[in-house]
């Protein structure tokens, strides 16, 4: 996964998305997100290893959370408690 998406912020080098910005740079693609992204989708894919559902389930975890906005916060597919990665569920998981 991280060597596809490395390939596809060096093939899109340059050129500018719809939003007029480029792939890469402050808040876009960067090579630690891409980091981060493969190390959250290998534990999902390691965790779940028995059910392809809770695998899935895992995926869209990670896909939604980091669409999430304030406005827009999309975290019900997140692991809920304290034991959570995502800080959303992790906070109100006390409230």
């Amino acid at each position: 996964m991280g060597a596809r998406l490395r390939k596809l912020k060096t093939t899109n080098r340059g050129k500018k998305l719809s939003d007029g910005k480029s792939i890469s740079g402050k808040n876009r693609l960067t090579d630690k997100f891409i980091d981060t992204i493969t190390t959250y989708y290998g534990n999902a894919i390691r965790q779940n290893n028995s059910s392809v559902n809770d695998m899935r389930q895992a995926i869209w975890a990670i896909y939604c959370h980091y669409r999430s906005t304030d406005e827009e916060p999309m975290h019900h597919f997140c692991p809920i408690g304290d034991t959570s990665w995502c800080k959303y569920q992790k906070g109100s998981c006390y409230e």
